[in-house]
């Protein structure tokens, strides 16, 4: 296949990037800076020089590939409106070129809130309360369309043998955790996850929305316990300090969640790391 990345030098991008370049899948990787751009070659990628925030200069060139993975965003205030302005590009080139490629686009588990102490699945209705509802509405935008071959893919918190990824909070002198210890995380490996955008990229007209979880929900304490530091300091802090202190962005860590995905073991999806603390 012919792939096209964004975020393609961040955590997940990248994991992307190298197993498609494994598996001797063609892969371009759109990158911002001169750093990125050297990391996307060396990782044995093709670049194409752009920024998310500027889509009309790089949608025409994503297009032209098989398929494209979206795993890239802000993370800032504007994410929602930049993903939203990238995704309608990518439609109207698709448009103008007469392309339909195939898009896997990230959603996130926080989508789903809290499940209840219950595992779910696809099958679960979203809780569009959430502050990423919009990400609905661009799906929504995408699926109408029908300028591309949609998938949805839901990752888990995300993680890295290296303890990256939602891990790496936990790696300071001082801890927070947020809410309450007994909170569950659903956990992913950034290479199971790759294989399971790779997976999904390999498999036009199969759409909807795809869990990625390998594990269904991990207490946060014990995820903190294990990859803090012996002399770190461990707080709790209640919802509303959380809240008051981090905002938005203590709104998903605080929900606690159960999460399966049958809907991506069903079309083959076999991850390889199933225990974080073995991954380590």
């Amino acid at each position: 296949m012919r792939l096209f990345v964004t975020g393609a030098s961040g955590l997940v991008g990248r994991a992307v990037l190298r197993a498609g370049v494994a598996a001797g899948h063609q892969v371009t990787g759109l990158a911002r800076s001169d750093q990125a751009a050297t990391q996307v070659e060396r990782d044995g990628g093709q670049v194409c020089r752009g920024d998310l925030r500027l889509p009309e200069v790089w949608a025409a060139e994503a297009v032209a590939e098989d398929a494209i993975i979206h795993a890239a965003a802000t993370f800032g205030p504007d994410m929602g409106a930049v993903d939203r302005v990238a995704m309608e590009a990518l439609v109207m080139a698709a448009r103008d070129t007469g392309e339909r490629p195939r898009l896997i686009y990230t959603g996130g588990i926080w989508l789903y809130g809290d499940t209840g102490g219950q595992v779910r699945d696809e099958t679960a209705p979203f809780d569009p309360a959430t502050p990423w509802g919009w990400m609905l509405d661009t799906v929504a935008m995408l699926d109408a369309s029908n300028a591309v071959d949609l998938a949805v893919l839901h990752p888990g918190a995300v993680y890295d043998s290296d303890g990256g990824g939602m891990l790496a909070r936990f790696r300071a002198p001082d801890v927070e955790i947020l809410g309450d210890p007994a909170i569950r995380w659903p956990l992913v490996h950034a290479d199971d996850l790759a294989q399971a955008y790779l997976l999904l990229a390999g498999l036009p007209g199969q759409g909807g929305h795809f869990l990625a979880t390998a594990e269904p929900g991990r207490p946060v304490g014990e995820i903190a316990r294990a990859v803090a530091a012996p002399d770190a300091r461990i707080r709790v802090l209640d919802r509303a300090e959380a809240l008051a202190r981090h905002g938005n962005s203590a709104f998903g860590p605080m929900l606690d969640q159960r999460l399966a995905a049958p809907r991506l073991a069903a079309v083959g999806w076999r991850p390889a790391h199933r225990d974080f603390l073995q991954c380590l």
